[in-house]
């Protein structure tokens, strides 16, 4: 976190003043509360109840806002504006995924009624992303899957066809539900991408993500090490386009992609810094043998707890790598604040387990939901 901090605080626009020191201060003030959150744990249902309460309502608002208000996009916020549909609708599926990797480490430990409810709130989750229209969400449950299908395979195996039954069955559902909208974004997107290998047409949301990761893999090449810092790249953009190599619609936005934006700013050092930052949480979070072991001699509901923490941790830096294809996920306030908090606020729940178990398995509670 501070590394990320450091490195935003480089990288940071000379032009904005004190403006540029928006996104380095939230690395740094996230590290003060991961100090505080180390010390008081939360306890693991109110991260449940959280993830289930917050799919239900990212479900409500979607629908409410396309189907009542005639917002042509779920954004979740006042505005329309694309790139709020596209962080709130990301962020919905993250919890959607989130809650249902808990939920199936948590299915034998919790009432009927919650179960009913948790897979009420994921389908809601899912369906937010759905009437978000954000298709690079789509792209990160997709690359996320072998991950997914590994670990069902891994702790679930007896259960597994099952399992993706039910998951086929939530995937026609939404596809059933949203059948317009999924046929006329997969419609455009086509379209786009046979106007851009056309005729190097930019001026829509695919063609103008194909033209910016060109022009930041061209340029970034010519300085692969250390980039050109934002102040550069910036120079640079409108340099090259007015020279008429690069389309102007990339002037207005960023690369459109996490690794690619880092690697033209900050060169080959940023983005093994930026692919730290998705990596040690994923090592952090990942259920090992010997991590699962420490809690062999717990009861059932313990040990169900543990996993399901460390399988919705490991949806975030997963997810967010996934995210990150198509657009920079970690710029907007809601992309950074929700990867650090939802980040810290998990791993101090898997700590504060470990300190009242790992070390004296015979110790009474009720951690389960």
């Amino acid at each position: 976190m501070v590394g990320m901090g450091v490195l935003w605080f480089v990288l940071a626009n000379p032009m904005d003043g004190l403006g540029g020191w928006d996104r380095p201060s939230k690395y740094f003030f996230g590290l003060v509360c991961l100090l505080f959150v180390s010390l008081a744990a939360p306890k693991p249902r109110a991260q449940y109840w959280g993830l289930l309460l917050g799919c239900l309502g990212a479900g409500a608002v979607a629908l409410w806002q396309v189907r009542v208000a005639g917002v042509p996009r779920a954004t979740g916020f006042p505005s329309s504006h694309t790139s709020s549909a596209i962080q709130w609708g990301n962020l919905a599926l993250l919890m959607g995924t989130m809650l249902a990797a808990q939920t199936i480490a948590l299915r034998e430990h919790i009432t009927r009624a919650t179960l009913v409810l948790a897979c009420f709130g994921v389908l809601l989750a899912f369906n937010a992303s759905v009437l978000s229209q954000s298709r690079g969400g789509w792209l990160a449950i997709g690359l996320a899957s072998p991950v997914g299908l590994y670990l069902l395979w891994r702790f679930y195996r007896p259960e597994l066809w099952r399992m993706l039954g039910s998951v086929a069955a939530i995937l026609v559902l939404l596809g059933a539900a949203n059948h317009q909208v999924l046929v006329e974004r997969w419609r455009i997107m086509e379209k786009e991408l046979q106007v851009y290998g056309a005729q190097r047409e930019a001026d829509n949301s695919v063609g103008q993500r194909l033209e910016h990761w060109r022009f930041a893999w061209e340029v970034g090449q010519e300085k692969p090490l250390l980039g050109w810092g934002t102040q550069g790249y910036l120079a640079e953009k409108e340099k090259r386009v007015a020279a008429g190599e690069y389309a102007s619609s990339i002037l207005e936005y960023n690369a459109h992609n996490e690794v690619l934006d880092m690697f033209v700013k900050a060169g080959i050092v940023g983005v093994a810094w930026l692919l730290l930052f998705y990596a040690v949480p994923l090592c952090m979070f990942w259920p090992t043998r010997a991590r699962l072991a420490a809690y062999a001699d717990c009861r059932a509901d313990v040990r169900a707890q543990m996993l399901a923490l460390r399988l919705g941790g490991v949806c975030i830096p997963l997810l967010y790598a996934g995210f990150g294809i198509t657009v920079v996920f970690l710029g907007p306030n809601s992309g950074i604040m929700f990867y650090l908090f939802m980040t810290m606020l998990t791993w101090a729940a898997v700590h504060g387990m470990d300190a009242q178990y790992a070390g004296d398995v015979r110790a009474p509670s009720s951690a389960a939901t």
